[in-house]
């Protein structure tokens, strides 16, 4: 009997072994997000446009962007994908910021840290916010009041503009392909790639506690902070979005205590391309939300 204690204990400490390295190389593959170069200009599409730089609001990183001027007095802020930067060719940014332009926008797009050629490190929904803190600086410094900056964010992106946007005064916020928890945002992403839910579920509690310890991540979900969003907020949702459902996008837009907020789905495009899939359509949904809350 003691012999097959032994043997029971060693199974069950090679299994819990097992489990910790699987659950830490979870989280490696989640947080580490690889550098992509910025591979186009605004040139390309006949705009005008300065090289901006600017610290996070953190003064530890370098951003750096485009600013390309308009005709208005509303600037908006794109921020792009998680895995992407100013040129997130999923959303097409630059035709997005050429058609803003035309309808008298202002347009920031720039590069979250790690990514394009910000400095630092790309780390999944870690330090978003003090990065779209930094670029509202800068747009202050520049002149423009808080009423008069929008900002437009896409999948994480959108997630991390919310989160921003809940601790501060924003005129207004689109947020496009928003995901409702991170779990839902990890779950959908780990199916896509042929892992099943199961396994998933199995691994995320250990998942969980190694983001705590390795990267100090606390997960902050966009459901829980919406109501603390004090402007107005368009929600896009693609019908084919195979990474968020409109279930989640519904729970959002009814979360929202702002009575100007509501939800636009888009028939038949996949996740965060609705512009690509109508960009005439797409623009003046976008123009009518932001001309409603001025």
């Amino acid at each position: 009997m003691l012999r097959i204690y032994k043997i029971a204990l060693r199974i069950i400490a090679s299994f819990v072994v097992l489990y910790l390295i699987l659950s830490i190389l979870g989280a490696v593959l989640v947080m580490h997000i690889p550098r992509l170069p910025v591979t186009g200009s605004p040139t390309s599409f006949g705009l005008a446009y300065s090289d901006v730089s600017f610290p996070s609001r953190d003064n530890s990183i370098t951003l750096k962007g485009w600013y390309l001027p308009g005709q208005g007095t509303h600037v908006i802020l794109i921020v792009h994908g998680g895995f992407q930067n100013r040129i997130d060719d999923v959303v097409n940014t630059l035709g997005l910021a050429h058609d803003l332009i035309n309808k008298g926008y202002n347009v920031l797009l720039f590069d979250l840290r790690g990514r394009g050629e910000s400095t630092g490190k790309g780390l999944s929904m870690l330090t978003n916010e003090q990065d779209i803190g930094g670029a509202i600086d800068y747009l202050k410094s520049k002149g423009y009041t808080t009423a008069n900056i929008d900002i437009m964010g896409f999948c994480s992106g959108a997630a991390s503009s919310a989160i921003f946007a809940s601790g501060e005064n924003i005129g207004a916020v689109v947020l496009d392909g928003c995901f409702a928890t991170v779990r839902n945002m990890v779950t959908s992403q780990a199916t896509t790639k042929g892992i099943p839910k199961s396994l998933l579920d199995f691994f995320y509690p250990g998942l969980s506690v190694a983001l705590k310890i390795f990267y100090n991540y606390t997960p902050i979900n966009p459901i829980d902070i919406i109501p603390d969003v004090a402007c107005p907020i368009l929600f896009i949702h693609e019908e084919n979005d195979n990474l968020v459902s409109l279930k989640e996008m519904d729970q959002l837009q009814k979360a929202s205590n702002n009575p100007s907020s509501y939800l636009w789905q888009i028939n038949g495009a996949l996740h965060s391309e609705g512009y690509k899939s109508n960009p005439a359509s797409y623009i003046d949904e976008v123009n009518k939300f932001l001309q409603s809350v001025k």
